[in-house]
C-alpha cells in the first residue's frame, strides 16, 4: 500500500519537474525541446492520475473488508 503512494508522488514530482524543465525551455527560446517535455509532463499526469484512481479503490477495498 506504501509503495503506491510513493509512487502516485514520484509521478507528481516528475511532472512538477517536467513542466519547470518545459518553462526554462520555452523561456530559453528552444521551442521544440519545450513541446517534448510537456508531453513528458503530460504523460507523467496521466501515470499520476493512474496511481491515485489505484490508491483510493485499494483503499475503500481495504476499508470494506
Amino acid at each position: 500500500m506504501k509503495i503506491i503512494k510513493i509512487l502516485e508522488i514520484s509521478w507528481l514530482l516528475i511532472a512538477i519537474a517536467g513542466l519547470g524543465l518545459a518553462i526554462f525551455k520555452l523561456i530559453q527560446g528552444n521551442t521544440q525541446d519545450a513541446i517534448y517535455f510537456f508531453i513528458f509532463m503530460v504523460v507523467a499526469l496521466i501515470f499520476f492520475f493512474i496511481r491515485r484512481r489505484q490508491r483510493i479503490r485499494m483503499e475503500k477495498d481495504m476499508g470494506a473488508q
